[in-house]
């Protein structure tokens, strides 16, 4: 009887999946018939491509036609092994694309669509048989949210399908692909992105495709991903990349993964450092120096994590010399020598470390000549007040 079960929705799938293709064939018309001069005008294009859309998945499908049918696989990119666009100009401008660019173009469509649309990092395979993992993810696709549920779309592998093994076993493509499904060849970095109710890890990724469909089909639920999903989308961006880094790495452990994570906890640092620099002014020192201390408490745990490039050293230091100058200029408006001389004696903790700090560049560095010799001058004006005030 469950043998006969499973027959039965396997075929029930195929009629599904058929009918949907049947069902898009208007709407991909239209996006195909797109004029070449409205690419370069999104507000206008995305207008045109949702104009005969009479629901969320109809629009959603329209830009996924286009996107698919005008930008191609950038392989100058590919066997380069860099990204060659920098903005979605570029990507519209040459017409090609790695999988971080279709998902971002993708990302833009949907926004001014009213569709809401993120882009997804992970692991993927070409195939259906077992792998080896790589240590860090190398693909990139979409989730978005249509009449209240999150669906999965890959705008790259829908350009250039070739000899799909997940297509041509299984019926699908990789527009709404069923979670089930997609999961086969697209591991998410963040296992909420997996849609599943009860996410698979990276050592049953790697089996072999039909080994992994089995288990999936056979566990209950464990896990309320769209909670997760929920709270994740409430953040800002800058929150959004930290806890994708730090996800990433606690999902799939790689020294890869770490350095990522330290990356992206030395980029919020400097992120909080730029929204202090306005601030670095009597009145507003107090903020100043709360920022601060963030930033430097981010760089700490980042060099915890992963040995630091020099402008990560330079970065650091700059902050603790920054704190320390705060500190000088805030214990002047001290009402108590108790508090003047506390402030003083927190800032001149400050220098010693940044000097300390700065002795790891090379010798020949010459931000750490420069930086070294303003930390002496610093410190012998905060012992001088330290000792008079004592």
């Amino acid at each position: 009887m469950g043998i006969l079960i499973r027959i039965l929705s396997l075929a029930c799938f195929f009629c599904i999946a058929a009918s949907a293709s049947a069902q898009y064939q208007a709407i991909d018309r239209h996006a195909r018939k797109a004029p070449d001069s409205l690419r370069y005008d999104l507000p206008k294009l995305v207008a045109y491509l949702i104009e005969p859309a009479e629901t969320e998945v109809e629009r959603a499908r329209s830009l996924y036609a286009w996107l698919v049918h005008n930008i191609a696989y950038d392989e100058e990119a590919s066997a380069q092994g860099r990204r060659i666009n920098q903005n979605i100009g570029q990507i519209l401008r040459r017409g090609r694309g790695l999988c971080f660019d279709y998902s971002l173009l993708y990302v833009e469509l949907c926004r001014q669509a009213g569709l809401q649309c993120l882009s997804v990092s992970g692991y993927s395979r070409p195939g259906l048989d077992s792998l080896a993992l790589p240590s860090v993810p190398g693909h990139s696709w979409n989730a978005l949210l249509l009449d209240g549920e999150w669906r999965l779309v890959d705008a790259t592998w829908g350009a250039s399908p070739g000899e799909d093994a997940l297509m041509a076993q299984y019926n699908t493509g990789y527009f709404l692909t069923p979670p089930r499904l997609f999961i086969l060849n697209h591991l998410p970095a963040l296992p909420m992105w997996q849609l599943l109710p009860c996410p698979v890890t990276p050592e049953e990724f790697s089996r072999p495709a039909g080994t992994l469909l089995s288990l999936i089909d056979g566990r209950d639920s464990c896990s309320h991903y769209r909670d997760t999903i929920a709270a994740f989308v409430l953040l800002g961006e800058a929150r959004q990349r930290l806890l994708e880094a730090e996800g990433t790495y606690r999902f799939h452990p790689t020294p890869g993964n770490r350095q990522a994570w330290a990356q992206a906890i030395t980029d919020q640092a400097v992120y909080l450092s730029e929204q202090a620099g306005p601030l670095q002014k009597e009145d507003s020192l107090e903020v100043f120096l709360e920022f601060q201390d963030k930033a430097i408490g981010y760089c700490r745990k980042a060099r915890e994590l992963a040995a630091p490039l020099p402008w990560q050293t330079e970065f650091y230091a700059g902050l603790l010399v920054n704190r320390a100058v705060a500190l000088n200029q805030l214990s002047g408006e001290s009402d108590t020598v108790e508090s003047e001389l506390r402030q003083l004696k927190d800032g001149l903790k400050s220098l010693r470390e940044a000097r300390q700090v700065l002795l790891t560049l090379p010798e020949e560095n010459y931000y750490r000549q420069y930086a070294l010799r303003q930390c002496e001058a610093y410190q012998e004006v905060f012992e001088h007040n330290i000792g008079r005030l004592e």
